[in-house]
Formats: C-alpha cells, structure tokens, sequence
C-alpha cells in the first residue's frame, strides 16, 4: 500500500497579550510482515518540542504530555484500540531549550482494510483534540511476493538491546517528513522483501533495484540508481542510503524493485519525497562522465559543440552553458555535454549527439558564409530545431525582390501548417536572416512582403502590409500554397 503523510498543526488563538500556544508534528506510518507472527503497522510521531505547553511536575521540572488515541475500524466494528501519553524529556526551567521528540509504536494487524483514525492532544492546552482518518490496507499474502513500505531513517546505529527502534541488528530512527532540506546530504531508507523464497526458489538469486525518478515523469534521475543482488529468503532486507547533496530541488519518488534473474519485474514499491536544494543545478546531476564520448574532446572541441547544441536548448541551458563558456573549466563543459545528451536520452546518449552531429555537419555545409559556420544562422538554427521542411521554396532572382526562401512545415512541435520566410538583402553571402514566422516563439513581421520588395518597390503608406504592384513577384502565392 501507499504510504501516506500526516502534517499535524494544531493551533490555538492567542489573545490580546500574545501569548500563544501551538501543536506541531509529524506523523508518518509504515506497515511490514513476519512470517510467524503476520502484519503490523508502525507509526512515527514526532512533536517540535518548542511547540508543545510545558507544566511543572511534583520534581519540580518541566514537562509536556501529548495524548494519542490510535483506532483501527472495519465498517463500525473497532478491530484495534490504543491510548497513551507521549511525555517530552524533562527540562530544569521553562525558558530552557526544547528539543523534539519521538513516538513509535508497533501494532499487529491481520490482512484487510481498515479504517484508521488518530486522535493527538496537548494536555497542557484547553484545545480540543485534532483527529484525522485515512483508509489503509494491510495486504501480505503468503503465497504472493510482497515488499514492505519504504521507512525513511533520520539515523541509525548499532543496537547493543533490543527496543521497539530495532530491526535487523540497528535501532532505526524514523524520518517522520517527506521533506528534504537543504542541510540534508543523505537520504537513508529501510525496506522489507517477503515471500522470495516461495515464488522464485529458495536461494535462488534475485536483483534488489533502487533509484530515485522525478514524480512528474517518472524518469530516473542521475546517478541516484544502484542495486544489490541476493538470494531469496522468506525476508530479504534492504537498507541503504543516497548521498543527495547535488540532488536539485524538486519532486521525486524513491523505488524499489525486485526482479528475477531474467530481469523480469517481480514487485515494486515507491514512495514520494521532495527536495529543497538552491545550490544545486539539474544541469549537472550526472557526474560519470569520465571515458564517455564527451571526456574524449579537448576544448576547442568542447566550445564547438556546445555552440552547436544552442537550437535545441532551454533558455537555462542557454544561459548555463554560456557561463561555462566564459570560465574555460574544460571538465565542467564535459559534464555539461554529457549531462545535456543524458537528460534527452538516458539509454543512449552518445547515439543522439551522434545523430545531431550529423545535423549540424549538414547545416554547417548548406548554410556556413565566409565568417559564420551554419549552426549559427538562422536557417541552420530552425533546420536544427525542427528538423527538415517539408517543402523549401528558393527564389534567387525574383525581378523586384531580394533572394528568399520559404519553408513550410506540416506538423512542428505541437503546431500544424507553419512557415518561415528567410531573405537575403546583400545579393552575395549565403546569409538568409529570417524576416518572418507565423510560428509562436519567432519573429512575427505584418510587414514582411513589404520588405522583400523593398529592393526596388518603396511603399507609399509605412503602414501598409503588402504593395503587390510589383512585376513578378510571386511571395504571396509560395506563402499561402507551400509547394
């Protein structure tokens, strides 16, 4: 089942003094399997200690006490039941540091559907309580492989006695938030594998596959995959860690995979987090760079091919690759190529700067002038861009206009029937600026028949968008009947 995320605010309205007195807390669940005992839930609570209403005890300290009330319901029936007070460590006076603290509570629950609602109180506050309700499913069968949801671990350590914290041999602070601050370099994370050794053979090898995609489109992210092989057990444990330092801001599920040894996919599982991360760029998330098709370019090479990629790049990557420029750090400017070929193909992205090269090689041949190579011109940068028009109208020597050429594309980017007016006004360069497009993103001109024929045909009215009393000219009929 999905695991889902509760951001517990309670407040209460101050008056007129201001003083006042909130509730804050995470609560967070997972659910997990044993083969002799079955399923239970686990639930993470996780109080902001400043937030809390703090009493005095009969030792003369301070403290906050919070009610919790956890109920599990199937229809009106209460299948599981538990009340308790969390107590917050004790503090010598009430101005002193408040620390947060932690609750985890192991339930069993048979496999089924149930109705779960959690009750949280500060008895130190006159506030009712604050309740919520979500509907979880315990789902472990045993003849099914299944994976455990995904615990996020503050920290860990070695246990030296066995406690409600302990799994596996280490006592395993919970993360009880799907946020991930900048301060965070790591994200650690705990899972179980059940029922292996029943679906594919007892021992039989199995791979363990966990990576990091973007929520939006489900697509992996740098360098942050990795995978561990074993060999099935009634319960196959994975605990491991991503160093998330360059991970970029943004929204991002963390999987877990297991598959046979014919890379079939047997089970997966995900879970949703995000990261705040100003420092770090997207545009250099992957670093392994080194004996690729990018490492094997020197600089002059580098700065070539990284002008070249201009037409087809973001306006960030743009911006970017130009600083990049500027600074000469041959090994950032191969990461960035690199980067910039394996975000448009993470399965083979030398295959695509291969096929782009060869692009640019032809543009570079019909459209390079003396001065300027071809991918910097217009038309070489809308051939790169969109590809080949379908239809390509020259016109060298029309009697009253200058050389220009029209390309008509059917279908562009999202967009049917577009044009591009390309004109050359020095009769001798191969340098066809573009003076007109109707497609959205590039220069619009009313004026453009106008100043076609400007060669040798002044209009009358400077307002006026066409002036057809010219011999021979043909741009209208070319424009509107590309063939």
């Amino acid at each position: 089942m999905k695991k889902h995320l509760l951001s517990i605010i309670i407040l209460v309205l101050f008056c007129l003094n201001a003083f006042a007195g909130s509730l804050k807390a995470n609560f967070t669940y997972c659910t997990f399997n044993t083969p002799d005992n079955g399923p239970f839930i686990e639930t993470y609570l996780s109080v902001v200690g400043n937030s809390a209403i703090y009493k005095k005890t009969i030792s003369n300290t301070f403290q906050s006490k919070i009610e919790v009330t956890l109920i599990f319901k199937q229809g009106e029936e209460i299948k599981k039941f538990k009340k308790y007070n969390l107590s917050s460590p004790e503090i010598s006076d009430s101005l002193a540091e408040k620390v947060n603290f932690l609750d985890q509570q192991r339930i069993s629950l048979p496999n089924g559907k149930y109705e779960f609602e959690i009750s949280i109180r500060d008895l130190g506050s006159e506030e009712r309580p604050f309740k919520s309700t979500q509907i979880i499913d315990i789902d472990y069968p045993d003849s099914l492989i299944k994976v455990s949801d995904i615990e996020l671990i503050q920290s860990l350590k070695k246990s030296t006695e066995k406690s409600v914290l302990t799994k596996n041999g280490y006592d395993i602070i919970p993360y009880t938030s799907d946020f991930y601050p900048e301060d965070f370099d790591k994200m650690a994370f705990y899972s179980e594998i059940y029922n292996a050794d029943k679906v594919i053979g007892m021992d039989e090898p199995f791979l363990i596959t966990y990576y990091i995609e973007t929520s939006e489109n489900e697509k992996k992210v740098g360098n942050y995959s990795s995978f561990i092989r074993e060999t099935a057990k009634p319960v196959n444990v994975l605990l491991k860690y991503f160093s998330i330092d360059k991970l970029p801001s943004g929204n991002y599920n963390l999987v877990i995979e297991a598959r046979d040894k014919k890379n079939e996919l047997l089970i997966n599982k995900k879970i949703f987090f995000q990261r705040s991360n100003p420092s770090a760029t997207p545009l250099l998330i992957f670093d392994d760079y080194y004996n690729t098709f990018a490492d094997n370019m020197d600089k002059k090479q580098l700065v070539e091919n990284i002008k070249s990629i201009e037409p087809i790049s973001t306006t960030v990557e743009i911006n970017f690759a130009e600083n990049q420029l500027k600074g000469e750090e041959e090994d950032l400017m191969k990461q960035y190529l690199y980067n910039f070929w394996i975000n448009r193909s993470d399965t083979d992205p030398e295959k695509e700067w291969i096929e782009y090269s060869k692009q640019v090689n032809l543009v570079n041949k019909l459209f390079s002038t003396g001065i300027k190579q071809g991918y910097t011109s217009d038309r070489g940068r809308v051939f790169l861009k969109y590809g080949k028009p379908n239809t390509r109208t020259e016109i060298k020597s029309e009697p009253s206009s200058y050389p220009y050429e029209i390309w008509h594309y059917h279908k562009i980017k999202g967009f049917s029937n577009k044009r591009f007016v390309f004109y050359s006004r020095d009769l001798v360069t191969n340098e066809y600026p573009l003076i007109h497009s109707d497609m959205p993103g590039h220069i619009f001109n009313a004026q453009w028949k106008v100043q076609l024929h400007k060669r040798t045909n002044q209009p009358l009215d400077m307002d006026t968008e066409d002036n057809d009393g010219h011999y021979g000219g043909r741009a209208n009929d070319y424009y509107n009947n590309p063939r």
